[in-house]
């Protein structure tokens, strides 16, 4: 297996913009169906869009991995993951308090 990093070519861009059209669509059917389904049968908000969001950001980024054509490092995953654990922790425990 080669570790080397990945040489940014029209190859590697192709399979970014294509794991971009395939998280666009799991995103785009997915808020459609849950905002159908919450707003007609349950008369709720649509919370879970952002769960979404986020499912269709893991497809993108595995989509990468499995190509071989990864865009951004797994330093910066793990990073922006701690971060938003962090910022959801100190959020839930503002929500306490106020």
């Amino acid at each position: 297996m080669n570790h080397k990093p990945v040489i940014h070519d029209e190859r590697t861009y192709a399979v970014a913009g294509d794991s971009v059209r395939l998280a666009y669509l799991v995103l785009s059917f997915g808020v459609l169906i849950i905002a159908l389904v919450r707003t007609l049968a349950f008369g709720q908000a649509c919370w879970d869009l952002l769960g979404l969001y986020f499912v269709s950001s893991v497809v993108a980024l595995v989509h990468q991995r499995v190509k071989h054509a990864q865009v951004i490092s797994w330093r910066w995953i793990l990073l922006f993951a701690l971060a938003g654990a962090v910022f959801g922790l100190a959020i839930s425990l503002l929500r306490q308090y106020f």
